[in-house]
């Protein structure tokens, strides 16, 4: 108790979320005492309910985790997509992550029907040894998740390891054995997946079935949406100029030059671009806002996208064609297009392969493009195609793929 009341001391006057990014460096014991977390014993209760009656299978998305309240990307989609096929995923999250919902997870957080966030501060053993008696499915998307898989077999001989193989290794934050972990976790897995045909080719070297399972959109979210008070879009959208907008990552990929020719040369136009600014371009986007065109606003939520992709005239991807992009499955195209939004986006070798999107390869065309998306981007029998087109590509076909292998 001494102990506690040191730390809280430590602690006063503190902002709250450098109290969390404290504590959460504290000794495994010690941490759990400060966060109250409950007994095992307590903890084995409450899974052992949620287990009681299920019927469908049981997944396990592992830590480390992308954080369930981060950028609302493939490993969430999934997750939810799998709980309303009626399978019980077990969603993991860490005290890392200082934001709500993941920071306030003490044992069981159900979030959707099915679908739990866990938190046991034990690297989910509590949560391994309550699933003695059930076949498990483990949902591996980082090699960095490869230690507490591993330390999972030493306790539980049923795991079925999925390796989803979601993006370029280098996109990952590294660490020393990263190429050695992904290796392991690919010659081991029971099935791999691959969300880009490039990828799927370079793991052919490992000589195993790769199957090819790309992003998706769960299209009833752009369907049925909350309206949100959002005064500094409000305002953007009342200047009565055709927005062009982006959500998502503002990295290394980003193609700022298109964005600043398109933007100095049409004055109509206004440039809304939404997300999380990587601090190895922050002087770029910089230069970008000083543009009067160009408004940058701060990530939102995933619940708050589609009310804002709605006020989007029409909606880019413009990235530039690296060894990265080569590699990726654009989430937002899908919800762009369920959103009904005419899309224009450069090259990438995965876009190409969706129906109805606009293609941009230099900064010329891909203004050309848009001014082209503009022209039809009100016809309601174009919003109708862009959405059936989303529906060719949802998570829900994702999962029941997968589920028909496994």
């Amino acid at each position: 108790m001494e102990l506690i009341e040191r730390i809280s001391r430590v602690l006063q006057n503190k902002p709250e979320i450098i109290q969390r990014k404290i504590i959460n460096k504290l000794p495994r014991s010690v941490k759990g005492k400060v966060l109250r977390f409950p007994k095992e014993s307590v903890l084995k209760n409450q899974i052992l309910n949620v287990l009681e009656g299920n019927k469908g299978r049981i997944f396990i998305f592992p830590s480390p985790s992308c954080p369930w309240g981060y950028m609302f990307q493939r490993p969430q989609q999934i997750a939810r997509a799998l709980a309303k096929e009626g399978h019980l995923v077990f969603y993991m999250t860490d005290t890392s992550f200082p934001y709500e919902p993941d920071w306030f997870v003490r044992g069981l957080l159900e979030v959707e029907p099915n679908l739990y966030l866990f938190n046991d501060n034990n690297n989910g053993t509590t949560l391994i040894q309550s699933c003695a008696n059930e076949q498990v499915f483990v949902w591996q998307y980082w090699p960095h998740q490869l230690k507490t898989i591993s330390n999972w077999e030493g306790l539980y001989s049923n795991l079925y390891k999925i390796y989803d193989c979601i993006d370029y290794i280098d996109t990952f934050d590294t660490y020393d054995n990263i190429f050695i972990d992904f290796e392991k976790s690919v010659v081991d897995c029971n099935c791999l997946l691959a969300t880009a045909k490039s990828i799927k080719n370079d793991l052919s070297i490992f000589n195993k079935d790769v199957l090819y399972l790309p992003n998706a959109v769960m299209i009833e979210d752009f369907m049925n949406y909350d309206l949100f008070d959002w005064p500094e879009l409000e305002k953007i959208k009342a200047a009565d100029k055709k927005i062009i907008g982006y959500y998502g990552a503002i990295a290394e990929w980003f193609d700022f030059d298109t964005v600043k020719y398109i933007a100095k040369s049409n004055p109509d136009w206004t440039i809304v671009l939404v997300g999380e600014v990587y601090p190895t371009v922050e002087m770029q986007v910089e230069e970008l806002k000083r543009i009067g065109k160009v408004k940058v606003l701060k990530r939102v939520s995933y619940n708050k996208i589609p009310h804002l992709l709605s006020l989007f005239d029409v909606a880019i991807l413009p990235f530039l064609i690296n060894e990265i992009t080569l590699s990726t499955s654009p989430v937002k195209v899908f919800e762009y297009l369920a959103g009904g939004k005419c899309v224009v986006s450069t090259p990438l070798p995965e876009v190409l392969e969706i129906e109805g999107v606009f293609i941009g390869d230099t900064k010329e065309e891909f203004e050309r493009q848009i001014k082209v998306a503009l022209d039809m981007g009100e016809e309601k029998n174009h919003i109708e195609m862009h959405r059936k087109v989303a529906e060719q590509h949802t998570w829900q076909k994702r999962v029941k793929k997968i589920n028909e292998i496994i």
